[in-house]
């Protein structure tokens, strides 16, 4: 996947005009799932609406498709697995920022990252994850996005909504950047209360945002404008 070092797009230009959303239509009540790729994809993504999700008592549940050990294959000093612990440390950090009310419960699916495909066998674990939760709706990361964890995210994530009968919302991450065509179904949800606990939480990602975290020269490293832009932008959800 390339990565952008300024945020522009087709779909950020549409963003501009579309409607705002609210979360009593992203989340109607009870409890919400998050299908997430990797620890950092909730909080960059939907960080915003994820906090005033719990703000609003939803319960919130999140499913991690992989443990993230993939963005930095070429580190001396830690290994994958180290660095798998690191960056749940971070999404511990991180969550405890935007939900500091309640203690979430996770599912890791512990999919190797960077190299997912699709599997139904994976609803056997999700499913009744989300059924025990009583989940009434599913976020993920959007199918677009130009990252295979992420579209895996994404049709398990319509998988589970379809078998529980609840809305499905995905939030475009990647797929925000770079010209392409524009989703149906696009919206925007924005909170100034939320958003400065956003910052907060990214900056628990040291691993992703800064470039003397871990020794790999070639390793992951989110450029300053991207970590500002989704600090500071409305993140971006398309229906279905």
């Amino acid at each position: 996947m390339s990565v952008p070092e300024l945020p522009a797009g087709a779909i950020l230009d549409a963003s501009a005009g579309a409607p705002h959303t609210t979360i009593d239509a992203l989340a109607p009540g009870g409890s919400l799932l998050i299908v997430a790729p990797h620890p950092d994809d909730e909080t960059f993504g939907c960080g915003m609406a994820l906090a005033a999700a719990a703000a609003k008592r939803r319960r919130i549940a999140i499913v991690l498709l992989t443990d993230g050990e993939g963005s930095h294959p070429n580190a001396r000093t830690i290994t994958p697995e180290e660095l798998a612990v690191l960056r749940f440390g971070e999404f511990e950090a991180a969550l405890a920022v935007l939900v500091p009310s309640q203690e979430i419960d996770v599912l890791r699916l512990r999919q190797p990252d960077g190299r997912t495909r699709y599997d139904p066998a994976l609803l056997e674990k999700v499913i009744p994850f989300a059924r025990e939760r009583n989940v009434s709706a599913v976020w993920s990361t959007w199918q677009d996005d130009p990252h295979c964890d992420h579209e895996t995210a994404a049709l398990l994530g319509r998988a589970v909504a379809h078998a529980c009968a609840i809305p499905f919302w995905q939030f475009a991450v990647w797929g925000r950047f770079g010209e392409g065509a524009v989703p149906s179904g696009l919206s925007i949800f924005d909170d100034p209360q939320t958003k400065t606990l956003k910052r907060e939480a990214i900056a628990a990602y040291k691993s992703q945002i800064d470039p003397k975290a871990i020794d790999d020269p070639h390793g992951f490293v989110m450029p300053p404008a991207l970590v500002s832009h989704f600090a500071d932008h409305p993140e971006v959800f398309i229906s279905g």
